[in-house]
């Protein structure tokens, strides 16, 4: 049975949320039937996401149905039925179409002397499958790369720019059929001339942390700040979260001015010893001025209990009600005791907000102490009161990277 000329309508729009290359995908397929089937109108037709499809019905409920979608993309509300009721002039069908791209790669680049552009690649077992330019900070969708494997590189990095980001300037993606991959390459790049440069990282991991000493010179003696992970050998991370950063080193006396600034660093690792075994770790060093080493990726190994720092003597303990002092004296058995790294151990929700359920971490010493010179922790502004403290962990690092933690838990003697 044909329908009637003029009202009442049924109007079909479809809103489409997706990248350019997508929205202007089409034709899709729709179905509008009459559902009892006493009318028996049924037709089907294509339309754009740009079209506006207006039908003259008679009074009666229809379902409005919708197909040909990418498989990128996914609709809400997919088949619809609606009542056109008698005397009125138009009941609408609204789809919205969600899409998202097969892969988006994003470039954001600082420092000094930045690049002017990159090339980025897309690279399958049967060669390379997509490339094209970005600009420093730059953004690309891509929709045209079928679900895979993939090494999406990031190319014609100048000398004096490093890619900081997890994995480096290539890494590995699985492009699924419903899309929304997303990678981030991170480029900091320096003054050649002014650039750190690493020339010893040495660590090893002990009752669920990791400690290590890293050694660093500087042109202008100013080494600020490092960022260090745990990874798979292959510049990925096996951190949750990724990697960790640590700054605030100047004025300090085993950095600031020196020709070779020495550093000793440790952190607690979320990581079982079957986890961690087999990984490595990596780092990198910046200065004042925004300038960054490269980064150096070296084996991460348990430490050799036989050659590991060991102390004569350890006791945290209140200095009254105003700072709280750490005692150290240290023993090697080669005599290659380099320094410590000291956590302040406080309570939930004192330093930092939210509480999480864990005791908070205060780091005093930044760059770690050397030479057995250990300041006393002042109380107040900042630290907390005396009686937010739970205990102070120490790690013990010699030249070689073995490390020992020790704890002490009784602040009161």
């Amino acid at each position: 049975m044909a329908p009637q000329a003029g009202a009442p309508y049924l109007a079909v729009l479809v809103q489409v949320s997706a990248p350019d290359e997508v929205t202007s995908r089409g034709p899709y397929h729709f179905r509008v039937r009459e559902l009892s089937g006493t009318i028996r109108y049924d037709t089907l037709f294509n339309a754009t996401p740009a079209d506006t499809i207006i039908l003259s019905v008679e009074p009666a409920t229809y379902v409005v149905e919708i197909g040909g979608i990418p498989s990128t993309c996914a609709i809400r509300d997919g088949a619809q039925v609606l009542v056109v009721p008698p005397n009125t002039n138009t009941t609408v069908a609204r789809f919205t179409v969600i899409c998202r791209n097969a892969i988006t790669i994003s470039v954001l680049s600082d420092g000094q002397r930045m690049d002017s552009g990159y090339v980025y690649t897309v690279e399958g077992k049967n060669g390379i499958v997509n490339a094209g330019p970005l600009a420093p900070n730059d953004t690309v969708l891509l929709d045209n790369v079928p679900p895979g494997k993939y090494d999406v590189s990031l190319r014609l990095v100048e000398d004096n720019c490093t890619v900081v980001s997890d994995a480096g300037a290539r890494i590995p993606v699985e492009i699924q059929p419903s899309g929304g991959a997303t990678l981030n390459f991170r480029v900091t790049c320096s003054e050649l001339s002014r650039r750190p440069r690493i020339v010893s990282f040495k660590g090893s991991y002990h009752a669920g942390g990791v400690g290590f000493v890293l050694r660093v010179v500087d042109p202008d003696r100013d080494v600020e700040r490092y960022a260090w992970d745990v990874t798979d050998c292959h510049r990925r991370s096996v951190l949750p979260g990724s990697q960790r950063r640590r700054g605030g080193f100047s004025g300090w006396p085993n950095v600031t001015g020196q020709d070779t600034t020495l550093i000793v660093g440790a952190y607690e690792i979320p990581l079982s010893e079957t986890e961690i075994r087999g990984r490595c770790m990596a780092v990198y060093a910046g200065d004042e001025r925004g300038n960054i080493s490269g980064i150096l990726e070296v084996p991460l190994n348990p430490r050799n209990p036989f050659a590991s720092p060991g102390a004569l003597r350890f006791n945290a303990l209140f200095l009254g009600q105003q700072s709280l002092r750490v005692l150290l004296d240290a023993i090697d058995p080669d005599d290659d005791y380099v320094g410590a790294f000291i956590y302040y151990n406080v309570r939930d929700g004192i330093l930092v907000r939210p509480p999480d359920g864990l005791p908070d971490r205060l780091v005093f010493q930044p760059p770690g102490v050397v030479d057995r010179q250990l300041s006393d922790l002042p109380f107040g502004i900042g630290y907390g009161a005396w009686n937010d403290y739970l205990s102070v962990t120490v790690f013990m690092v010699d030249r070689a990277g073995n490390t020992t933690r020790i704890e002490d838990g009784d602040l009161f003697q």
